[in-house]
């Protein structure tokens, strides 16, 4: 896993630099400080993932805190190389073993660790951080599912059995956010094909539509046609999420091929799929629909899906 170097104020850089001589490069702009003392080659931060910046802000606060400290929530979601969307959070999440109470600092965010259990792992600098099976309740308690049931359909593709993550739940002191949690424990499936088609699943109930089988495949009389992301068989709908990835980055097509040729290859494939006698009706829907209620809604509705209201629906 790819990480920053830290220069530390206290020594001499590789270029010479001294401490003051680190904070001018910093007022200039060449360096990052993400913690007093600590600096960043500024043209490699902004290169780095958002992944990649939150483990910077890991190693500083491993050199900067006490040891009792356990990286956790989504600070141990990025050391576990969990999916994550959007920015991580500019503070790293600690449980503070000897605390009753959450607290906010500028570094961190302790959350109450006294009389806790939760099962931990050693980061590479042997600092305690919550196993994958703690980390992951925890995010399921704490995030809206369209952040949480990535994580959690991830962790039983890892193996991370579901009757597991229910104990775990079970143990947690945590009251608000249980139902939800519980929700997504049961709702996460290892089928998911990828990061985006577990939020477009997250998108598809919200609305109230079927709940819709994953990966499908289907045969004719020349042998295998497609593997579906959504099948409806009571109504014969096929659902694919595109992602745009697949025509924008040549490094996620085929060798060879261009944005035409992938193109063309979908449009022959769905072809044949309406020719299969179980399919009635073939929809497609990306990122802008998973974040427009309104026109999802049109979509499965002009499919034919009947919809109905959810418990745990998007609040715009």
């Amino acid at each position: 896993m790819q990480r920053l170097e830290i220069i530390r104020g206290g020594s001499v850089d590789p270029t010479g630099r001294r401490g003051r001589d680190l904070v001018a490069a910093a007022d200039r702009g060449a360096l990052v400080r993400p913690a007093p003392g600590r600096f960043v080659d500024a043209e490699r931060w902004r290169a780095a993932d958002a992944r990649v910046r939150h483990l910077a802000r890991l190693d500083v606060v491993d050199e900067l805190t006490a040891p009792r400290l356990v990286l956790s929530h989504v600070s141990a979601l990025a050391l576990h190389g969990l999916p994550w969307s959007g920015e991580f959070p500019e503070v790293v999440d600690v449980i503070d073993p000897e605390r009753e109470t959450s607290q906010s600092l500028r570094l961190l965010r302790k959350h109450p660790g006294k009389g806790r259990s939760m099962g931990l792992a050693r980061a590479s600098s042997g600092r305690p951080v919550t196993d994958l099976r703690s980390t992951v309740v925890d995010i399921a308690l704490t995030q809206d599912l369209r952040r949480s049931v990535p994580v959690l359909d991830v962790a039983l593709q890892r193996g991370v059995d579901r009757s597991t993550l229910r104990a775990e739940l079970n143990v947690k002191r945590a009251v608000h956010g249980r139902d939800r949690a519980r929700f997504a424990i049961e709702f996460a499936d290892p089928g998911s094909g990828s990061v985006g088609e577990s939020i477009a699943r997250v998108a598809l109930d919200e609305l109230g539509a079927p709940r819709a089988e994953l990966q499908t495949e289907f045969h004719d009389a020349a042998g295998f046609v497609a593997r579906v992301d959504f099948w409806f068989p009571d109504h014969g709908v096929v659902l694919e999420f595109d992602g745009a990835a697949k025509y924008r980055h040549p490094a996620m097509r085929a060798a060879g091929l261009t944005a035409e040729d992938v193109l063309l290859q979908e449009k022959r494939r769905e072809d044949r799929l309406r020719r299969v006698s179980d399919v009635r009706r073939i929809g497609r829907f990306g990122w802008p629909e998973t974040q427009d209620t309104e026109r999802l809604r049109a979509l499965l509705l002009g499919l034919g899906l009947p919809l109905e209201t959810r418990r745990f629906r998007r609040i715009r």
